[in-house]
């Protein structure tokens, strides 16, 4: 079960933000990002406690484990059997559950990965297209005939890649996803780009 339900999603149920991997403490309710995720557990680094997904639960309800774990299989209809054998085929819905959420999981470490380099791409390239606009500038109207190709991709592409940085930074999980689905080749293609530059 503990692998089964990511602490990001029990945390947000409380109505807990996260910013990056970070958040306030939902135990001692401090106004600083003191606790982290890491693992899919909640680590506060103020009060010295972790806490998985039932731990975490079992703490803010004040319920026992087992009785977190229910409320948890309940809340996710993870289909888990709780204080009982399971039937074989209880057990095998579990297992093909389990698959699926490994599965998610490491597509969810795949776009995280991806998204990091992404950022650490565009970001590159953004500060290289306005070094390229700054340096290859036309000095006055009579260089307008001969501009610098690399003046010319800054122009048309700093505000482009400007927006890309933005939705990487400000948009929620969805949108971030979809830009991995529709801008992968793409930011493959800009790496390439700052390889020939350099």
């Amino acid at each position: 079960m503990r692998e089964r339900v990511p602490i990001e999603q029990v945390l947000s149920s409380y109505g807990l933000q996260l910013h990056g991997k970070r958040c306030k403490c939902p135990v001692h309710h401090g106004e600083h990002l003191s606790a982290s995720v890491y693992n899919n557990k909640l680590h506060c680094f103020k009060c010295n406690q972790s806490w998985d997904a039932v731990a975490l639960v079992a703490e803010l309800d004040k319920l026992s484990p087992v009785d977190a774990a229910k409320q948890i299989n309940d809340q996710y209809f993870l289909g888990l059997t709780i204080g009982r054998a399971a039937t074989p085929e209880e057990r095998s819905r579990q297992q093909e559950a389990a698959k699926a959420a490994r599965k998610r999981r490491e597509l969810d470490q795949a776009f995280q990965a991806w998204e990091q380099r992404t950022w650490a791409t565009l970001s590159r390239y953004y500060r290289l297209l306005k070094q390229w606009r700054r340096d290859y500038a036309p000095d006055g109207p009579d260089d307008l005939d001969r501009l610098d190709p690399r003046y010319v991709e800054a122009v048309k592409r700093l505000d482009y890649i400007g927006y890309c940085l933005d939705t990487l930074e400000n948009q929620n999980i969805e949108w971030r996803k979809l830009f991995w689905r529709t801008h992968r080749i793409e930011v493959n293609q800009i790496e390439l780009r700052i390889q020939h530059a350099g």
